[in-house]
């Protein structure tokens, strides 16, 4: 590839501390079967050598930024910035891509315009390489293909993992949503998967191309600052269907439980936070409730809801406000 003309895909592969296995993440996107693509490797203050050992791998389409210190920058928004492909992928520095696996998601995005972000499926594979069949990772891998709605609707109930090491996406969709979100550490890629839900389609390609490394190291593995700061984000993602893009598509989404007649966003966002009351779980619950807090603490939207619900509404708030649980565990 010229270095005057532009690749078609912008690789982006954070990187942190991964020595072992760094070398085999960057070789697995440079030989791709579809070579127009560039590579930013974006080292977030390695100290075990990382950065060095990418350094010394001699390919044009390869650009290694060292930064400094550790998470004082978001690297993928960065990487972000920088891209100049139509689609930009994301790699991890411990994850490991079939060499197939651009060019069969690609295949797919021309053939349906519609679709704004593409995964495969994945397989986990432990520290040696060697495929995983069972691991703490699985039970919550991405379900079967289907269509937004129906896939908005299943996340707001229950989080996937599609692996952010499989995803393409198409960069002027991922440019209108301004990146990740940079306050978050465990769910970043989630929140922008469900953004990004508001702008057009989700699809998984049912091949295995992209292989996750499961390590105790790994930022998703079930300790209990996970389970805390999960929780904590989840709620802030919750509050993504309370925005555009998708507030609008509420009444698609909860068919069931939205008024039959056209009402105000207000009156849907009620309806909504009473949903995830029912739900009961400790993220559900204090989303419902700081949603009901926002609408009654504007006398415009409080009056707007009162006139609606009746002024049950507001004793149902008090009562609830005296279930929540506290207490995250395991």
């Amino acid at each position: 590839m010229s270095l005057f003309n532009k690749p078609l895909v912008s690789v982006v592969l954070a990187s942190y501390n991964h020595v072992r296995f760094i070398r085999k993440a960057v070789e697995s996107v440079l030989n791709q079967t579809m070579k127009s693509l560039e590579l930013l490797v974006l080292d977030d203050g390695s100290t075990d050598g990382t950065a060095d050992i990418v350094a010394k791998i001699k390919d044009k389409r390869l650009k290694l930024i060292r930064l400094s210190p550790n998470r004082r920058y978001h690297p993928r928004n960065i990487g972000i910035k920088m891209a100049r492909g139509k689609y930009i992928a994301f790699q991890n520095s411990d994850d490991v891509w079939l060499k197939d696996k651009l060019a069969k998601q690609l295949k797919y995005f021309s053939n349906n315009p519609d679709t704004v972000l593409c995964f495969t499926r994945l397989n986990m594979i432990d520290e040696k390489g060697k495929i995983i069949k069972k691991s703490w990772a699985h039970g919550n891998l991405a379900g079967s293909n289907m269509n937004n709605d129906a896939w908005l609707r299943q996340l707001f109930i229950a989080g996937y993992n599609f692996g952010i090491a499989s995803a393409l996406v198409r960069k002027d969709k991922i440019n209108k949503l301004k990146g990740f979100n940079e306050t978050m550490v465990q769910m970043s890629d989630y929140d922008l998967w469900i953004r990004l839900l508001g702008l057009g389609q989700l699809y998984i390609i049912e091949e295995p191309l992209t292989q996750l490394r499961a390590t105790k190291n790994n930022y998703s593995y079930p300790r209990k600052e996970v389970f805390l700061r999960s929780a904590l984000e989840n709620v802030d993602i919750l509050n993504r269907y309370t925005e555009w893009p998708i507030s609008k598509y509420l009444p698609n989404i909860f068919p069931d439980i939205m008024p039959k007649k056209e009402v105000s966003l207000n009156i849907q966002l009620v309806a909504l936070a009473r949903y995830a009351w029912r739900l009961k779980t400790p993220h559900h619950a204090f989303f419902s409730d700081q949603l009901l807090a926002r609408l009654f603490n504007n006398p415009r939207s409080s009056h707007e809801i009162l006139e609606y619900f009746g002024a049950g509404l507001k004793k149902e708030y008090i009562e609830n406000r005296g279930k929540l649980k506290v207490e995250i565990n395991k």
